[in-house]
């Protein structure tokens, strides 16, 4: 018999919604991570989902030029296509199933926004937007980016369906993404009537986000913009009713209790204050 089959199974601990809100320059995302109940799963202290939606030509939005300090960003693009710049000159274009980086550290300034087609043309956008703390004595190291390509990002064993370990470790496959925090990611696309086994024992803490379809998990049903925050175990069974896009997020507890203030989050208050002051001096740069 299969070892996962054996081992002990996560189920569901709570169950939330995520609510709306808008971001950038006006566009609607989901913000599953925080909520009124928690702040973090793992090291991750934002979730934030926007579409799936069809873009009209000529209204495409974006987030246009803003700064971050401790933290790193890690962002999912499903559909459509964007483009970043940042204050260390970096230029890229970033295309479905593709993973942008990008450790802040002291600050730094970026453009995430659509690319031309899109904005001309109109078209599908989907994706994720990830915020990873970093560990306490560390928030103001040099700012880092890095530009995952699919073809770097490797499948784990699915049959009807395509499972991404974009961060952590399953076995003896390890994500393209490691950083602090041992971040746990996996992206999963899944197909009617199939079910997902995945060994999950190495995060700590764990939580699976539901972007579109309907799963179940030991008989508990998880709907679009639902994140279940699971239970200790070693492995994960999901039973997918529709087909599905799941999110797979967890890692090790927050380090140190966190402040926040916007696009920065610290520590301590004299933290931030470093951070806004860094800010409006121009420290961190421009593009």
């Amino acid at each position: 018999m299969d070892t996962l089959i054996l081992a002990r199974e996560r189920k569901i601990a709570t169950l939330h919604a995520a609510f709306h809100t808008i971001e950038g320059d006006g566009f609607e995302v989901r913000r599953a991570i925080p909520s009124s109940i928690f702040e973090a799963i793992g090291p991750f202290i934002f979730l934030d989902h926007f579409g799936p939606i069809e873009v009209r030509p000529g209204e495409a939005k974006g987030a246009s030029a803003h700064p971050h300090a401790g933290i790193e960003t890690l962002s999912l693009l499903l559909e459509g296509r964007t483009v970043h710049k940042d204050s260390l000159g970096n230029v890229s274009r970033m295309g479905p199933g593709e993973v942008q980086w990008m450790r802040a550290g002291r600050g730094v300034i970026h453009d995430e926004s659509p690319d031309e087609i899109l904005r001309r043309a109109g078209g599908h956008l989907h994706g994720v937007q990830l915020w990873i703390n970093m560990p306490k004595g560390a928030k103001h190291t040099e700012p880092a980016y890095r530009h995952v390509t699919a073809q770097e990002i490797p499948l784990l064993p699915h049959e009807t369906g395509t499972v991404r370990l974009v961060a952590g470790r399953v076995g003896d496959v390890t994500g393209p993404v490691r950083t602090s925090g041992d971040p746990f990611v996996v992206q999963a696309s899944l197909t009617s009537g199939s079910t997902l086994l995945v060994d999950v024992s190495h995060p700590c803490e764990l939580a699976l986000y539901v972007m579109t379809g309907a799963i179940a998990i030991a008989g508990e049903a998880v709907e679009p913009g639902q994140l279940a925050r699971l239970t200790s175990g070693d492995t994960l069974r999901v039973v997918v009713k529709e087909n599905s896009e799941l999110l797979l997020v967890g890692g090790d507890p927050l380090d140190a209790p966190i402040m926040r203030h916007g696009p920065f989050v610290m520590n301590t208050i004299a933290e931030l204050e470093r951070a806004i002051r860094d800010y409006h001096a121009g420290r961190m740069g421009k593009i």
